[in-house]
């Protein structure tokens, strides 16, 4: 029965919290969180990154390599001080006794606090340009990556197939 393991934001995720080394002591919620070389070798499977329709039944083989995969989406991550802020002013927008009640940021504005540092952002579109993808867009919140490439990218990049 063939395994399979297709490529979908989630399995993007995967590839970004697989191939990036963090290191979160002593940082502040902005800081860099890349701060070692990248070490391609150290893999990790994050479960549950699979759709349930993805199973042998439904299998129809991998596909071409050189079939484009436009506009796939890369989801970050925040560091887990920036995901406490991000709660944090959640509630104080729905706090009628806030001095932030429904004082609504834009993406950018919200990007510009809550999203992996500069730094971070060019290592990763750097670190998928050199496996030859193109990125179409950073979306303003700085959570989403909006890149294209072909199957044999996906593969050879976040070592999984596609079927």
């Amino acid at each position: 029965m063939p395994r399979l393991n297709p490529i979908s934001a989630a399995a993007a995720a995967l590839a970004f919290a697989v191939v990036f080394p963090t290191s979160l002591a002593a940082q502040s919620s902005r800081g860099p969180r890349i701060t070692a070389r990248i070490d391609e070798t150290a893999l990790r499977t994050l479960p549950g990154n699979t759709r349930p329709e993805a199973n042998a039944q439904n299998d129809r083989g991998a596909v071409a390599d050189d079939l484009v995969m436009d506009h796939m989406l890369l989801q970050l991550e925040r560091s887990p001080e920036q995901e406490e802020e991000v709660r944090g002013l959640i509630d104080e927008l729905h706090n009628p006794g806030s001095p932030k009640f429904h004082h609504w940021l834009t993406a950018a504005e919200f990007g510009k606090t809550y999203s992996p540092a500069a730094e971070d952002m060019d290592k990763i579109t750097m670190w998928l340009e050199s496996h030859g993808f193109s990125i179409n867009v950073v979306y303003p919140s700085g959570m989403v990556i909006d890149f294209s490439g072909t199957a044999a990218q996906v593969r050879e990049a976040f070592h999984t197939s596609v079927h």
